[in-house]
């Protein structure tokens, strides 16, 4: 099962620039199938499982030809999947297993003053959570629409305001076989919609809309360009409980 491709506590490689500001998302981490066992009728589906190593930060500017880093959010763990079968299976299910935990970095730090921005000192946040999420794929003409929910629950969180429970949904499309090539390199075209609600204490929805295009084989490595609109509780955990609305445009390397 690939990551998700709006939702962003996912292994990324790719940068997102932040419209209007000087902030960018930078991404990188792997999730990396290991083991798969598959019956040998092949009517049982799979199931893999694997590790998750990713993490994101948040660039606030650029001085003296250095990235000015504000805050990281790490992830580690492993992952199960049962994949139903057939090449572009119809129903896919994955259990997640992560440790989460998030810094603020020098770039949030005025070393002049002594003091961090903002008057925002360092939070304590940790997350232990599972995640068990349903993604059903299907076919409408040419183009391939995959829906998914998730429920997560956190066995240790710091700060104690925080949830233990918080939900994941969303579909992403693709154009399949109509968009032709670009490049010397098959193109499709993408949508996608997360919508996440977490309680930090009181719940609250965050979405994530992307729309791209992407340069490669469907089920193979490639490029992809987007725009996003990001509405709700900010991606960063050092700022758990600040709305953050903005436009971004980024890329990313699928390598899955």
């Amino acid at each position: 099962m690939p990551p998700l491709v709006a939702h962003y506590q996912e292994p990324r490689f790719g940068v997102r620039k932040e419209m209007g500001t000087a902030r960018m998302k930078l991404d990188i981490g792997d999730a990396i199938d290991l083991v798969e066992v598959a019956a040998s009728d092949s009517a049982c589906g799979r199931i893999r499982a694997g590790a998750d190593f990713f993490t994101y930060a948040l660039t606030s500017n650029w001085q003296g030809h250095r990235l000015q880093v504000d805050a990281v959010d790490g992830f580690f763990g492993g992952h199960i999947v049962f994949a139903a079968p057939g090449g572009w299976p119809p129903l896919t299910l994955r259990l997640r297993i992560l440790h989460l935990s998030a810094h603020f970095v020098d770039g949030h730090y005025d070393f002049a003053a002594r003091e961090w921005l903002g008057g925002m000192n360092p939070v304590p946040f940790t997350k232990d959570f599972g995640e068990l999420t349903g993604l059903y794929a299907f076919r409408v003409g040419t183009c391939r629409i995959q829906a998914y929910s998730g429920l997560s629950y956190a066995t240790l969180v710091r700060p104690s305001v925080l949830k233990r429970i918080s939900t994941l949904h969303g579909v992403q499309l693709d154009s399949g076989d109509w968009a032709g090539s670009a490049l010397g390199r098959p193109l499709t075209l993408y949508a996608a919609d997360d919508f996440t609600l977490a309680g930090v204490p009181s719940y609250v929805g965050t979405n994530n809309v992307e729309f791209g295009a992407r340069f490669g084989e469907p089920a193979g490595q490639g490029v992809k360009i987007y725009l996003s609109y990001f509405s709700g509780l900010n991606i960063f955990s050092q700022y758990f409980n600040v709305r953050w609305d903005q436009w971004g445009i980024g890329f990313a390397f699928d390598i899955w």
